[in-house]
């Protein structure tokens, strides 16, 4: 059963209601305006209906709505058009409204849009204690400022402390990345979001994979942890943790350091890393090794320092390795003080005492260049003093000497040398299958020297030679050795790990 009464006599009896119902510390809600009010006992004892601009006020929020039902144990439900002003700052808007005076706790349903600050919170469901001003919602909800848009199932917001807590398929769009996360919390005031669970920022330069991690999104720097890896055009940088400026296209990884070149099958490690956008440039420090793939015969390579800048001309890598590079390959292992290393041609550089093992053979000169081929070495450059020495045995080493020679790879073997310039040989040779029993020494300006399982096999002269046979007991062996001669056969690295031993 309903019944009207005029206006002025409902705020007479609400007033004495109030005055009546109300308990120590908990503030009723007090009505302000209604154009209709109306009794409807089958809403319970005292249930009050009212219709048309009708407007509320409880602890400092102004509620406003189309309707609204209002209940003897301070509670009330309000419908169309609601909106609450709470202070400066919030105001809440729905369709539906459930608010509790005691408890202060607001429940919204249908279109609900919670505007604090520059911010606005959009969901079809939200719970907010105007208390404590916390909002939360567990059926997905967005979040809008002036530079982002937040997507997530379940969504915390504390107004108080401007910080917002979001879980489950969280979305963060800005115009200049884009993050997707399972767990992600964010400061509306700092604009710094952290990170918790798998997590993906995707940008126009580059995709960055963590599991932990914060970005300021106003001065665009960031932190990542947990197999944080970076990935860009070409090749991907990962590390127990990395430190990134955005605005300054600039990083810094640390700890188990790998950055990978997919198009070259190419690896970087180390414990320490830097990246630079402008030059797409990497340094690597603290154990730092290149690894290249060539299936059985990988290549390792470690320096103090290894640089990979990107060539933009030919848009290919170029590495750099300085003071103390060593490398180890099965069938070639070498040391210099530094290298360059050229993707686009495959060719290595050698710098400042280089030197190299092949095999049984020992090269060295003032600089080498090592020529791949599919992977594969197939020739060597050596300029200036270049030498060759392999060992007969401990006191009789086979030598090729000259200014300059070209070595010529088969099956990843030294099979043919071209000697030009100041050639000079000494080897030792005896009759087929028999012991040695003489040393032939000689000098010629050029000179071609065929190899075969890592012995002279044949000499030929390109210009007249002075070459002398002595037999091997009428000398002393200490004098058949070239000028310049050193063999350095503890220098050579026996496994992969001597890489790292100088």
């Amino acid at each position: 059963m309903r019944f009207r009464i005029s206006l002025s006599i409902a705020f007479i009896l609400w007033a004495f209601f109030c005055s009546a119902q109300d308990e120590p510390k908990k503030k009723r809600i007090e009505l302000l305006n209604a154009d209709v009010l109306e009794y409807d006992e089958a809403l319970g004892k005292k249930a009050r209906r009212l219709l048309g601009n009708v407007i509320f006020k409880h602890q400092g929020a102004i509620m406003f709505c189309d309707s609204a039902y209002l209940y003897e144990d301070n509670s009330m439900d309000a419908f169309a058009n609601v909106r609450v002003n709470q202070g400066d700052t919030i105001k809440l808007f729905c369709e539906e409204l459930n608010y509790n005076g005691n408890t202060e706790l607001a429940k919204a349903k249908r279109d609900v849009r919670l505007v604090d600050r520059e911010m606005t919170l959009y969901t079809d469901k939200l719970d907010y204690n105007m208390a404590t001003e916390q909002a939360w919602y567990n059926n997905g909800g967005s979040i809008i400022d002036s530079k982002n848009t937040l997507y997530s199932k379940i969504g915390r917001y504390y107004s108080s402390i401007e910080e917002m807590f979001f879980k489950d398929d969280v979305k963060l769009v800005n115009k200049q990345y884009t993050v997707i996360c399972d767990t992600l919390r964010y400061n509306t005031s700092t604009e710094v979001a952290f990170f918790l669970g798998p997590t993906k920022i995707v940008s126009d330069e580059n995709t960055i994979d963590c599991v932990f991690g914060w970005y300021d999104t106003d001065l665009d720097i960031a932190q990542f942890s947990n197999k944080a890896t970076v990935f860009s055009a070409d090749q991907s940088i990962k590390g127990d943790s990395l430190y990134y400026n955005k605005r300054h296209g600039y990083g810094v990884a640390l700890g188990n350091v790998v950055v990978a070149d997919t198009a070259q099958s190419i690896v970087l490690t180390g414990e320490r890393a830097k990246y630079y956008e402008v030059g797409d440039l990497v340094l690597l420090t603290d154990s730092a090794v290149m690894i290249q793939d060539m299936g059985a015969d990988s290549l390792f390579l470690h320096a103090d320092t290894l640089l990979s800048i990107n060539d933009t001309i030919i848009d290919r890598r170029i590495l750099f390795a300085y003071h103390h590079a060593k490398f180890f390959k099965p069938d070639m292992r070498g040391k210099c003080d530094s290298l360059v290393y050229s993707y686009a041609d495959s060719t290595i550089r050698l710098y400042r005492d280089p030197i190299l093992w092949s095999d049984e053979n020992q090269l060295t000169a003032d600089s080498m260049w090592i020529q791949n081929k599919f992977g594969k070495i197939d020739q060597l450059f050596m300029k200036e003093n270049s030498m060759i020495i392999s060992e007969e045995d401990s006191a009789m080493f086979n030598q090729i000497k000259g200014s300059y020679m070209t070595g010529y790879f088969k099956e990843q073997k030294l099979h043919k040398v071209f000697v030009e310039g100041n050639g000079e040989t000494i080897y030792f040779a005896g009759e087929e299958g028999g012991e040695i029993d003489n040393v032939n020494k000689a000098m010629a300006s050029n000179l071609i020297i065929k190899i075969d399982s890592n012995k002279v096999k044949d000499i030929t002269f390109l210009t007249q030679p002075d070459a002398t046979l002595y037999p091997l007991n009428l000398i002393n062996l200490n004098d058949m050795k070239l000028d310049g001669f050193n063999w350095r056969i503890e220098d050579r690295p026996a496994k992969v790990e001597d890489i790292f031993v100088w």
